[in-house]
């Protein structure tokens, strides 16, 4: 995923991870241990989880399109889906 963000960034892509358990102290330490640039959001109460994952599939990758527009739920990062959603191709 981080090399993703790094490849990405530019054109508009935002990778944010949701972990369901843990607190802070361990999503800052995912952050630190792995080196990741972008945000990492704990979510105990699974508030988001619920709202971008109706499946509940785990784990999951969701889509977005400029406006918040939900594309796919997948469980799988294709470097070719994301090229599609980013330029149309």
């Amino acid at each position: 995923m981080e090399l993703l963000q790094q490849q990405y960034l530019e054109d508009g892509l935002l990778i944010m991870l949701v972990m369901s358990s843990g607190d802070s102290a361990t999503s800052k330490a995912l952050v630190d241990e792995n080196g990741l640039t972008f945000p990492v959001l704990v979510d105990p109460t699974l508030e988001v989880f619920k709202r971008w994952n109706p499946s509940y599939a785990t784990p999951s990758t969701t889509y977005l399109r400029p406006g918040l527009v939900i594309e796919e739920i997948d469980t799988t990062w294709y470097p070719e889906r994301i090229e599609e959603l980013l330029y149309g191709e």
